[in-house]
């Protein structure tokens, strides 16, 4: 539960379904942080564990237009409202993103039984890294009404894993290009996979600086 100093009923009940929109997305991150952990196995029906995205998918779109909906109605009556509204839309990308991440290693695994094990490493550090930036993300969130400042030095990390995750990426692309050059369909799918984690990353960083400015508003009030 979120709890608020001064805050209008409005922006209480703007958090709080933020708040329950990323409960969703959590939802989604295990399904495909299952996804990647069981990448090297051979007795997994991946299809079956990406069938699992669907509901969560499918609420936070759902969350989305109620939010959206509620945003409309109070119109210009509320401060940062855009931020808001970016924050929304950026929480159901952030879903359609790992959809997307996970739709793909089901693809790949039901066409290739067995991949280079280094293309599991870099997954799961790629995996890895996204889970922490989430994490600090929500972990500001909870802090951003009582201790804004928090919120910040949460945000500051989601930044520096997303340079981390750069590293990753172009490590692991010269690598596949390298050992996959005579596959075409294999580097493709291979590639779309990283490209769809890094674009999550980015991602995470940019909903991190949205509300690293609505922290900064709220830091000058307490």
């Amino acid at each position: 539960m979120y709890s608020y100093n001064n805050e209008s009923i409005a922006e209480m009940n703007i958090f709080e379904s933020i708040a329950s929109m990323t409960r969703i997305v959590e939802d989604a991150f295990r399904v495909f942080n299952e996804l990647v952990d069981n990448f090297d196995r051979e007795d997994i029906d991946f299809t079956k564990l990406y069938n699992k995205i669907y509901e969560p998918k499918t609420r936070v779109e759902e969350h989305k237009i109620m939010l959206m909906e509620y945003l409309a109605r109070l119109g210009e009556a509320i401060d940062y409202k855009q931020y808001y509204v970016s924050l929304t839309l950026s929480l159901e990308r952030l879903v359609q993103l790992l959809d997307g991440a996970s739709y793909r290693i089901m693809l790949l695994k039901k066409n290739y039984k067995t991949v280079n094990k280094i293309v599991n490493e870099y997954l799961k550090q790629m995996k890895d890294v996204i889970n922490e930036q989430f994490k600090n993300f929500t972990s500001g969130l909870k802090t951003i009404a009582k201790e804004p400042r928090k919120t910040i030095s949460f945000i500051n990390e989601i930044s520096k894993l997303e340079n981390k995750a750069d590293e990753i990426y172009r490590e692991a692309t010269f690598n596949l290009y390298t050992k996959f050059s005579n596959d075409i369909l294999l580097l493709m799918m291979l590639r779309d996979i990283l490209d769809f984690v890094e674009d999550t990353s980015d991602l995470l960083r940019k909903i991190g600086e949205e509300l690293r400015y609505l922290a900064l508003n709220r830091t000058s009030t307490i």
